[in-house]
Order: C-alpha cells, then structure tokens, then sequence
C-alpha cells in the first residue's frame, strides 16, 4: 500500500503519543534532568511478587496498606533512605492492575533535603528498584528541579518547612493503632510514623481522579524529642500531584483539615 505524507504523518504522531504515555527509561548514568518525574512506573505485577523483589534487594517493608479500592501500597525502607533522618525514610510503592508506581528518591529527596540533595545520592536505591522491579520510567507528574527546594503551589502558601505540630506529648507506645500503618526508628533518635487515614479521608483521591497516585498514602508524622509534626498537607498534596489545578485543590479543599484531623485523633 502507498503512504502519503498525511499517513506518515499520523502514524509518527500516534509513535509519538505511545512513547510519551509510556515515558522515559530511567538511566541512573545520565546527567541529571532539568526535570525531575515525581515517581517512576514499573510493569504491572502483582503485589506479592513486587513484595518478594523488594526483600531480595534489600528492601525492608513496612506497611502494606488499601488507601482505595483497587490500589495496594507497599511501604519500604533501607539503609540508604533511613540514613537522610527525614520524610524520605519512608518511600510507597504503588501496586494496581496497570503498573507499579514508586515514590522518587530524586524527586522528594530534593524537594525534602533541598541543596544537600544530590542527583546521584539515591543511585543505590534507584539500582535495588531497578533490579527488583524491572525498568522504570518518568510519568507525567514532574517538577523544575531547581524550584523544587523552594516549592510552594502558590505564593504565600505552605512549603516543606511549614510543619503542623499534632502531639506535643508524643509517645509512640500510645499510639491509636487504628490509625497507624508503621513506626520507623531514624538514626538520630526521631521516629517517623505511617499514617492510616480513615475511608472518607481517602476519597479526595476519587474526587480528583488521581488513584493511580494513591501512593502518596500513607501520609507521614515525625516525632522527634516528644513533639510530633505533620508536613502540612496544602504542602504536601501540592509537591506530590504538580499537575493539579486550583480547580482540583479546591474540590478537595477539606482534605487538608481531614488528615491533620485523622493524624491528630492517633496521639490522643
């Protein structure tokens, strides 16, 4: 059959939407992006073989948690994330029936750790996702690294440092276990806890069609010398889902209260 330029034409479009919606292959080697994806995305698999993987290359569980139907998070750790003594501790990994999705060391180590993040300092863990979950490549969700430090979804609202106090008499033995996936002990004496929200809290997730980001669940307090924070959630939710809209935020505009809420009810 003959081609005309209008056929090859909309055949290099459709390659091209192909490869975009599949992204790009992470190559540890390369020079750091300009551009960092917020999380990398895997072959579907199912969750007890992504489980298994995860423990042979060292990898520790955590938690293994249901925020929404449909959509198993596994929560891991090692050495290498521990060692930061931060919100990075802790990363989810993403389980559904079209991929695993894990949460970027590169991504959130910047904007967590800010100018001592370097590209390469989580080259051991990418490497132990790689090697137990196969290739891995950029989604859509990304950010400016340079601006990641700094983020803010607008000006004038919350950034990393503004840290919402939930217990100023933590202590993790009291904790209500219904609201807690995990405790992580840090090096440096914090504690670093994985958070159950209840069922209406997590639907803000269906609201805003961003299951397949369900990883962003567990949400994370820190305890540290008897006080406990949260990162606060206007913060949080923005930095972990930069494509939303204002429109998107202010369909969930409750969920910030509903977490602090939720996280606040596991110290008392």
């Amino acid at each position: 059959m003959k081609m005309t330029k209008i056929t090859w034409a909309l055949l290099l479009a459709g390659l091209t939407v192909c490869a975009s919606a599949a992204g790009t292959k992470l190559d540890i080697s390369a020079p750091a992006p300009k551009v960092l994806s917020t999380y990398y995305s895997a072959k579907a698999q199912s969750a007890d073989k992504v489980k298994a993987a995860l423990k042979a290359n060292g990898f520790t569980i955590l938690a293994v948690t249901a925020p929404v139907k449909g959509a198993t998070v596994i929560t891991v750790t090692n050495k290498e994330l521990t060692s930061t003594n931060s919100w990075l501790a802790a990363l989810n990994v993403l389980v559904d029936s079209n991929e695993v999705r894990i949460q970027s060391p590169l991504y959130f180590g910047t904007a967590y750790l800010g100018s001592t993040a370097k590209y390469g300092n989580f080259a051991t863990t990418l490497k132990s996702f790689q090697a137990a979950l196969g290739d891995l490549s950029t989604v859509k969700d990304e950010f400016a690294a340079a601006k990641l430090p700094r983020y803010q979804f607008m000006l004038g609202m919350a950034h990393v440092d503004d840290t919402i106090e939930v217990s100023d008499a933590a202590d993790v033995s009291k904790l209500d276990k219904k609201y807690v996936a995990y405790t992580l002990k840090l090096p440096n004496g914090s504690t670093l806890v994985g958070h159950n929200l209840i069922g209406r809290t997590n639907k803000f997730l269906l609201k805003i069609d961003a299951v397949q980001n369900a990883q962003i669940l567990p949400y994370k307090s820190m305890i540290t010398n008897g006080k406990a924070e949260i990162l606060d959630p206007k913060y949080y939710l923005a930095v972990s889902l930069p494509l939303l809209s204002m429109g998107d935020f202010m369909h969930i505009s409750s969920a910030p209260g509903e977490i602090e809420k939720d996280i606040t009810r596991a110290y008392k």
